[in-house]
């Protein structure tokens, strides 16, 4: 009878042991978003950037997620690190950046004090550069060419191939179009920011014109165009007249996009601009046309 109880007792113990299988996955836990702007003095709801925070074992979590807070009092770049254990004591780890900048009254605010990420492909032509993107130090496109209508400026290749092809077609349409501003060297937009700076202000200049090695014109993938060469030829009316209504229609059939369109300021961060296409080739800007969406939202940037 002794050995037939050991035998059960053994027995017990082996199935209770698999039942109990040591816990060492880790927590799922995930941000809204991995880089976030927000006012200077602000308050800051931390957890309104926790996506999920989800356990196989021991379920939701987020009411467990620490963090630590940050000073928006300052200007500049600061991280908050989001942790989460499990009670088998294993932790996940996300970190959120955050920059405190200074907002303007039409909700855009100063790229000034801000740290740009470095992308890492700037010949991509879906590449996305904004206030937070910039190009690497020192990178120039090797394959500029002149316009069709202006020598003077100048688009990758086949930025300007596709360009000439949306040139031609407006044309043929009887609509008047003038290429005003390609490609810019670093320099040239430091000309352009300070000229700006200078003469309307901080405001005007960060709602209007990119920081030197973060615009778009400097990829030489961005053309401003307009259907005329006088007067102030960049301006909404462009939107109101046949090249700007044939940019909206049209534009992306050639692989532009309208890049700072006029109810994506909040998020594009720049104001509404009819005059300014940016060439992402034909696949990317059917994507964008046919869903509404900007290059910020379509990498949830």
């Amino acid at each position: 009878m002794k050995k037939y109880l050991c035998l059960l007792l053994a027995g017990m113990f082996i199935l209770t042991g698999c039942s109990h299988e040591e816990d060492k996955t880790a927590p799922a836990l995930k941000l809204t978003k991995t880089r976030v702007q927000v006012g200077l003095n602000s308050q800051i709801d931390y957890t309104s950037f926790i996506e999920k925070a989800v356990d196989e074992v021991d379920g939701d979590l987020i009411s467990a997620v620490q963090y630590n807070e940050i000073d928006t009092s300052k200007l500049g770049q600061s991280q908050i690190k989001y942790t989460v254990k499990d009670e088998s004591g294993n932790e996940s780890i996300q970190t959120l950046t955050v920059d405190v900048v200074k907002y303007f009254k039409n909700g855009i605010y100063s790229p000034l004090n801000v740290t740009p990420d470095t992308v890492e492909n700037p010949e991509d032509v879906t590449v996305l550069v904004n206030k937070v993107h910039a190009i690497p130090e020192g990178w120039v496109p090797d394959d500029l060419q002149p316009v069709i209508d202006n020598k003077n400026q100048k688009l990758r290749k086949e930025a300007n191939e596709a360009y000439t092809k949306f040139y031609n077609a407006a044309k043929e349409k009887g609509i008047d179009i003038y290429s005003i501003s390609g490609y810019r060297t670093n320099a040239t937009q430091k000309l352009y920011w300070n000229n700006q700076v200078k003469v309307y202000g901080e405001e005007y200049a960060s709602q209007y014109s990119a920081y030197p090695g973060r615009s778009e014109h400097q990829l030489g993938l961005a053309i401003d165009i307009s259907y005329t060469t006088q007067g102030d030829r960049l301006s909404e009316k462009v939107a109101t007249s046949p090249l700007g209504k044939f940019i909206v229609s049209d534009a992306y059939k050639y692989g532009f996009i309208l890049r700072y369109q006029k109810d994506k300021v909040a998020i594009t961060n720049y104001g509404y601009e009819p005059w300014h296409m940016r060439y992402v080739g034909v696949e990317l800007a059917t994507k964008l046309h046919e869903s509404g969406l900007t290059l910020e939202e379509y990498y949830k940037q």
